[in-house]
């Protein structure tokens, strides 16, 4: 039931249920976050695979990039412009959050989501063969379980919101399902460099939601979403690496 419940929280998949969530409830379904990602990258890459029976790899990574954000919502993409908003538009940490809770996209977060959404289409095209399916499966693996990692190890930068329910009762339990299905999914695909790409992703997380706990006293929902989607192109940067070193 965690699945299900993780699965309707993080897309827009319609699974019907009667159930009440409790937000305590709702909070443990972090367990479950990397494997929606891992759902949720098999489904871009059939898609993927169909698509390029039909189309050229161009036009097959825009519709894959415009699935991605379909599935999920805009869901972390939202926190990504709102996160950037904050960051850039307010002077001091309450100006920040504030800006952060306006639901309106402004200047700084649509430039943030632009290069982000290029930058992915790029690194997208620099793959091919067995590196484009594994890149389409781990970014979204990756970059939920980020959010998991993120969750437990820092504070809430508010005393309500999603950032505080999820650190209130997200605990080790959660993290070491978590982890246990990240790695599982990167090490059977990348072999002994499966370890490599997760080690990186885990420092550039660990680095980002520092400097974003200085900046802002904490993590909000908006900042959980910003750091799955660069986790996400992180993860495409290193195994197009690897992949023109000829490592996977």
């Amino acid at each position: 039931m965690k699945l299900l419940d993780a699965i309707l929280f993080l897309t827009i998949l319609p699974f019907p249920t009667k159930r009440k969530i409790t937000e305590a409830h709702l909070a443990r379904t972090t367990a479950c976050f990397p494997l929606v990602g891992v759902l949720l990258g098999g489904t871009l890459l059939l898609s993927a695979r169909l698509a390029a029976s039909l189309w050229s790899p161009p036009t097959v990574n825009v519709l894959v990039l415009i699935l991605w954000g379909l599935l999920t919502g805009w869901l972390h993409l939202d926190g990504l412009a709102d996160t950037v908003d904050g960051l850039c538009g307010g002077a001091t940490r309450e100006e920040k959050l504030t800006i952060m809770r306006d639901s309106r996209v402004g200047t700084f977060g649509a430039a943030a989501l632009f290069g982000l959404l290029l930058l992915k289409f790029s690194l997208l095209g620099e793959l091919s063969g067995a590196a484009y399916g594994d890149a389409l499966v781990l970014a979204p693996t990756l970059g939920r379980w980020a959010m998991v990692y993120s969750i437990l190890f820092f504070p809430p930068a508010r005393k309500e919101g999603l950032g505080h329910l999820f650190k209130k009762y997200c605990d080790w339990r959660e993290l070491a399902f978590a982890t246990i299905t990240a790695l599982g999914c990167t090490i059977p695909l990348l072999g002994p460099w499966g370890s490599a790409v997760f080690g990186g992703v885990g420092l550039a997380v660990t680095v980002m939601a520092w400097a974003l706990t200085r900046t802002l006293g904490g993590l909000t929902g908006d900042t959980y979403g910003a750091l799955c989607e660069v986790s996400e192109v992180l993860t495409l940067v290193i195994i197009s690496l690897l992949a023109k070193g000829g490592l996977v």
